[in-house]
């Protein structure tokens, strides 16, 4: 074993001698005809060799993209860097494989979320036949082929080992606190963006600017480089699982440090968003992690949601000035809550006339323009969507849709649930703990606003991937790694 180990590395160290001396050649020439193209040329074949050596650096540059939406038209499809940090995952990712650390084709499974993920993809082909918009419905499901398939298949090219999730840690640590320090610095500064400043615009919808709702020059909540408070308040929230979950259970006490200060960062850039959903997605994660972590805390929380429950209504029903409807709850945005009933009553009438599959992923704007529904709010540009994640599948992809991504949904809670079980004092089960968190704020922030627009479901499914990782894997991988380095 140690021999044949041996000389496959030095088969492959031949090999690389033989492409430089060609590829050195040309590069040398490039530059002596042309100085420029030449030099960018021999820089960024050295930063392919470097990720193709170190793809963990991927990570990070993954990380910091889901929170810069900005996107670009492409052939009719929109893309951001997300995507095309993607197209060069793939590209590098046969060099990849060549790594010393690579995992052997043995330890290679259908990743768990490819296989629960099936069903909702042929249940959006499906809805392809009664779509109103095929071109439409059509790059959804190819949103969803790149989050929930290409995405855990990327992810094969690393070993579940304790070097991998210390590098990972430190990233879903830090990462978010840039947005969320960006997000106080809009906030102290009276808009003005630190990210603005380094040229990274925010999203903008064509039409009328001066009508773009939810931007901090309205609204004044921040947004960072999403330029919405929604998303900031989403992405640091699911990063923040990563940081509550190393606090209860992280083996390294100065990850457990890094991560206090992370979340207290987080926290208060949260805290700008002034977010109704992130602060009920933060709720949610936490109450979740506390009580898987601790079983005997389920009592306690659900009588603590009862109390909570009963001074609510008290509170709700003894309010002076509170009319008696759903909409004078919400203070100082009646019309919008007015507009989602409305907007929620349309699904409704879509879905009785489109059951079984619905009018096509995606398609619910162009539905609803079609009935020439009036609301309160006027968006000054051709978006709308169902402001309910679940919603919008279901006027989509029918019940069959909706079935499915439910399915999904629960599939990947009992692997989560199952992990757990099996959990070890390692940074795996950190991720496990993370993982639970950020599904459990996934299906509040998908109960209040439209995930299928956003980037959050790369987030989604890259922690994910981290938490159903095998346990089993992870042995193989150090029993694997123990004999190379003997060797």
């Amino acid at each position: 074993m140690p021999l044949v180990a041996a000389l496959q590395r030095a088969q492959i160290k031949r090999r690389g001698i033989l492409l430089a001396v060609p590829v050195g050649f040309f590069l040398a020439l490039l530059t002596a005809l042309y100085p420029l193209p030449g030099m960018v040329l021999a820089l960024g074949l050295g930063g392919a060799l470097l990720l193709s050596r170190q793809p963990q650096y991927l990570v990070v540059a993954f990380a910091i993209s889901l929170a810069i939406p900005m996107q670009k038209s492409l052939a009719g499809l929109p893309l951001n860097a997300s995507d095309a940090l993607l197209v060069l995952w793939c590209l590098l990712w046969p060099f990849m494989l060549q790594r010393e650390q690579a995992p052997h084709l043995g330890q290679w499974r259908v990743p768990l979320l490819v296989l629960a993920i099936t069903p909702f993809l042929l249940a959006t082909l499906l809805a392809q036949l009664g779509s109103i918009a095929q071109g439409n419905s059509l790059k959804q499901t190819l949103r969803i082929i790149e989050w929930f398939m290409v995405l855990p298949v990327l992810l094969l090219v690393f070993r579940p080992q304790p070097a991998f999730w210390r590098f990972c840690s430190l990233t879903m640590l830090l990462v978010p606190c840039l947005f969320a320090i960006d997000g106080l610095y809009e906030l102290a500064s009276n808009g003005t963006r630190i990210t603005g400043m380094l040229g990274i615009p925010v999203p903008i919808p064509e039409g009328d600017m001066a009508q773009i709702r939810h931007t901090f020059d309205i609204s004044g909540r921040a947004g960072s480089a999403f330029g919405g408070a929604q998303g900031l308040a989403m992405y640091l929230v699911m990063c923040m699982s990563v940081a509550i979950a190393h606090l209860l259970i992280s083996p390294s006490p100065g990850l457990r440090k890094l991560a206090a200060l992370s979340l207290l960062i987080c926290l208060a850039g949260l805290a700008a968003t002034k977010s109704r959903g992130g602060l009920l997605g933060a709720a949610a994660l936490l109450l979740v992690m506390l009580t898987i972590y601790r079983p005997g805390l389920l009592r306690w929380l659900v009588l603590g949601g009862i109390l909570a429950a009963l001074i609510g209504v008290l509170t709700i029903a003894l309010l002076p000035n509170w009319d008696g409807s759903l909409a004078g709850l919400v203070p100082g945005r009646p019309e919008a809550v007015l507009d989602r009933l409305i907007i929620w009553g349309v699904v409704i009438d879509v879905f009785k006339d489109n059951p079984l599959f619905g009018v096509g992923l995606g398609n619910f704007r162009d539905e609803f323009f079609a009935r020439s529904v009036a609301l309160h709010v006027e968006l000054g540009y051709a978006s709308l969507h169902a402001h309910n994640t679940y919603l919008e599948i279901l006027a989509g992809t029918g019940l069959t849709g909706l079935l499915a991504y439910l399915s999904f949904l629960l599939m990947v809670a009992r692997q989560l649930a199952r992990r757990w079980r099996e959990r070890q004092a390692d940074d795996a089960a950190v991720f496990t703990l993370a993982a639970i968190g950020t599904l459990a704020a996934y299906l509040v922030f998908a109960s209040v606003d439209m995930l299928l627009l956003q980037n959050m479901h790369f987030l989604l499914v890259f922690l994910l991937s981290l938490g159903v990782s095998d346990s089993r894997a992870q042995a193989v991988g150090l029993a694997v790694s123990t004999q190379e380095r003997a060797a």
